[in-house]
């Protein structure tokens, strides 16, 4: 299925350029804002993104738009504060922007539509609040049940806390597509996708775990090897898998929902 959805990428290349050139365009505003910094290390990061990829979410290292870097206790006071809110805010507002129009190219790709930039904006803005509310919601969750669980329990309940988080990306696996193309609420989104997960066919658990495997094999490979030049070559490699993988997982998404 995979390799089915890699070869798709020739017909919608839009679908591969899209998320390279946001990941480009993010480390070159990080390497200006902060530097390309970063140690290698051995980790390995178990994630599974819907939507639009970003070798963000297996890079470990905090030069990109998104992370949130605290230098010094001294240093944390409320306007430093309200700028790294303000900053965040800024962030979460242009992913959500280019998560649903990438979402609605996803969608259009699986009925043989031409794709092109001016139906990405109209997704985009289209879908834009929802989104937005979508990763706000799941922020606060992470920030105040992790935080919670981190107080608590510590280590475990970190772990804990991350073993749910992924039982439950993995229950409402197609949450994102839901939005899109039932063109729902949120809640009703959160309903319909869970359904829809439950209607899985025999490839749905093969593909999730077929993208775990690779964000694992991605997080060891572009952290134990941190060099400018390959984390280069391998943004570009691992974004271009992981649009044939929203591919996949979107023609299962369309084979579940009819």
């Amino acid at each position: 299925m995979l390799n089915d959805s890699l070869g798709k990428l020739a017909r919608y290349p839009l679908l591969a350029i899209i998320p390279i050139a946001i990941d480009a365009l993010s480390v070159i505003m990080g390497t200006a804002m902060n530097g390309f910094h970063g140690n290698p290390h051995f980790t390995f990061k178990l994630v599974l993104q819907m939507g639009l990829p970003s070798v963000a979410a297996v890079t470990e290292q905090t030069f990109m738009p998104g992370s949130v870097q605290v230098v010094g206790a001294g240093s944390v006071n409320l306007p430093s504060i309200l700028g790294i809110l303000m900053y965040l805010g800024i962030f979460i507002a242009v992913q959500s922007f280019l998560q649903g129009g990438y979402v609605g190219l996803l969608y259009d790709s699986t009925d043989g539509r031409r794709l092109d930039s001016r139906r990405f904006i109209q997704y985009g803005g289209r879908f834009f609040l929802r989104f937005l509310l979508l990763n706000v919601s799941v922020l606060l969750i992470l920030l105040v049940i992790g935080g919670i669980a981190a107080f608590l329990l510590r280590t475990p309940g970190i772990i804990l806390f991350m073993i749910l988080f992924l039982w439950l990306r993995v229950l409402f696996l197609f949450l994102e597509y839901t939005i899109v193309a039932d063109d729902c609420s949120i809640l009703d989104a959160i309903a319909r996708s869970y359904e829809h997960f439950q209607q899985r066919t025999p490839l749905t658990i093969p593909l999730v775990i077929a993208a775990l495997l690779i964000n694992v094999a991605a997080g060891l490979i572009i952290n134990a090897l941190w060099l400018p030049l390959f984390f280069i070559v391998l943004l570009v490699l691992y974004d271009t898998i992981g649009a044939g993988l929203q591919i996949a997982f979107m023609n299962e998404f369309r084979r579940i929902r009819g």
